[in-house]
């Protein structure tokens, strides 16, 4: 060391012959600081990368959770994004790892990810090299939502899935419930105002008791009904049938009260209450429905279609209690015993006709879990497949500017804007039946859809459809269409918003498609 210092004290007084060993120096010293840079440049790429990554990771697990939390799936699905946005060789790494976890069930996804980058220059000066690490947060936030369910519960939704023992309306009711854990979860911790409406479906809708709190003027006081009159011999006693339409006071009846009709066993009194199902307003019976933003349903004329027209005080525009007890199809009978529907005003043979009422129908409001899950488990299958029913009341009861607008436009305390969602799942397309009792009649005898009562009833209600479904999703509704147990049409295709319909074959795809849909209606991001 002194003969070192003697050295550079000799070189520093020296005038002559220095520049060499001083520019050596300073190679070396230059060399040191170019090569750390390029390093640290590399470094601060690869970290940038890496920490790309590990968010890419998080969010595609958090996408992938179901109601089973960060399981075997979600971990894969959270890896397998982070190493296809982190490829080792590329990067020039190794020991590359990531882990993700989650203290929630799979609310919140935390993950850390760690490789290690050799360098190029600074080796060699003794540098070993880098270990980076980045950590990575991932949860599902919601805003303001007002969700409505427009569910098919018709008949075939008691059918048994294939290979289990499980009904469609089991595994409706299971997905429904993971549904809203999904988007409870979401919501915990913040102040997002989450409510639910719903409107159950099959041949009508039970909507009764809203309409009547509404006003008990929006329902008729008079409707005629397809029916039977006891036909007495002068002292009084029961003679014979005659199947004919009725007109019966209704007045009582509306009000939810027991009201006796001459329409038992040989012309007895029976009684009987409103289940809160309806039959529509006055329609027009053409093949064809469209609408537009200019002018609105074409043809006009179609109150039934109508979304946001409160009753006008005329009866075309009001509803009619569906009153199953009086419901008579008249019918006629070949030599070979088979039974056919009859035309013919009056007739002397009949039978009742099949009537079905689903579940009532509910406004939006916020549910907690308890009241939630008991909605979901009283939910009936019984009925036909009336599309068009189910979506021009999940309508009503969602639109901003109809006859329920005080309920839709309630602000949230938290002032801030609000998400509006219609999910209407189906397990099976439009399926209309002439000879029994729905929201427009016994449409044999009543034959407001169709002129004759049955010739092209599918597509006309098909095509009434559709035209509703282009008239909410105009009101900034996003329509989700979920097909369960059966084909995607294109008719439910069509209806649903860009990018949000499923077809769901079994209850484990049912799961998915809610879980999808609730992801969806949750804000997912990136929170660290």
């Amino acid at each position: 060391m002194p003969a070192f210092s003697r050295l550079i004290a000799s070189l520093a007084k020296c005038r002559a012959g220095n520049i060499l060993p001083l520019s050596a120096l300073a190679i070396f010293a230059v060399a040191a600081l170019i090569g750390g840079a390029v390093d640290i440049s590399r470094g601060w790429r690869v970290q940038t990368r890496l920490q790309s990554a590990c968010d890419a990771g998080v969010l595609a697990g958090r996408r992938a959770v179901t109601s089973n939390g960060l399981d075997d799936t979600a971990r894969a699905q959270a890896e397998n994004y982070f190493y296809a946005n982190f490829d080792e060789a590329r990067q020039g790494s190794s020991d590359t790892t990531f882990t993700a976890t989650s203290a929630d069930r799979g609310s919140t996804i935390n993950a850390v990810a760690t490789t290690a980058l050799p360098p190029i220059m600074m080796q060699l000066f003794g540098f070993t090299g880098f270990e980076l690490r980045s950590t990575c947060t991932a949860s599902m936030e919601v805003g303001n939502s007002d969700i409505m369910m427009v569910l098919d519960t018709t008949g075939s939704m008691d059918f048994t899935l294939a290979g289990t023992t499980q009904t469609r309306i089991q595994a409706l009711r299971t997905s429904m419930k993971n549904f809203y854990d999904t988007v409870a979860a979401a919501a915990s911790g913040t102040n997002a105002r989450i409510r639910y409406g719903f409107v159950p479906y099959s041949s009508t809708v039970n909507v009764g008791r809203l309409i009547y709190n509404k006003s008990p003027n929006y329902l008729v006081d008079s409707w005629t009904v397809q029916s039977r009159l006891a036909i007495r011999w002068a002292n009084g006693s029961f003679r014979r049938w005659e199947y004919r339409p009725l007109t019966f006071d209704v007045s009582r009846y509306k009000t939810f009260a027991a009201v006796s009709t001459n329409t038992g066993t040989n012309g007895a009194a029976v009684s009987s209450t409103w289940a809160g199902c309806i039959e529509e307003r006055s329609t027009v019976s053409e093949d064809a429905f469209t609408w537009s933003a200019l002018n609105g349903f074409d043809p006009d004329g179609a109150h039934d279609l109508d979304i946001d027209a409160a009753p006008d005080g005329t009866n075309a525009m009001k509803w009619a209690p569906m009153w199953p007890e009086v419901a008579y199809i008249r019918t006629t009978t070949d030599w070979w015993g088979n039974v056919y529907m009859n035309s013919a005003i009056p007739s002397s043979t009949g039978q009742q006709a099949f009537s079905a009422c689903p579940s009532a129908a509910r406004l939006l409001g916020e549910m907690d879990r308890t009241a939630y899950f008991a909605y979901a488990d009283a939910l009936i299958p019984v009925g036909a497949t009336y599309h068009d029913i189910g979506m021009v009341w999940g309508a009503r009861l969602l639109s901003p500017d109809g006859i329920w607008s005080d309920n839709v436009l309630e602000r949230p305390t938290n002032g801030g804007e609000v998400a509006r969602h219609m999910i209407f799942m189906t397990d099976g397309e439009m399926s209309p039946s002439f000879s029994s009792q729905s929201a427009w009649g016994i449409e044999y005898h009543d034959r407001r859809v169709t002129d004759d009562g049955y010739t092209n009833d599918g597509s006309r209600h098909n095509s009434r459809f559709l035209a509703l479904c282009e008239a909410v999703k105009a009101k900034g509704i996003r329509v989700w269409v979920i097909a369960f147990a059966a084909s995607m049409t294109t008719e439910l295709e069509t209806c649903a918003s860009t990018d949000s319909s499923f077809t769901a074959e079994n209850a484990s795809e049912l799961e998915e498609s809610f879980q999808s849909i609730a992801q969806q209606v949750g804000e997912l991001r990136v929170v660290q």
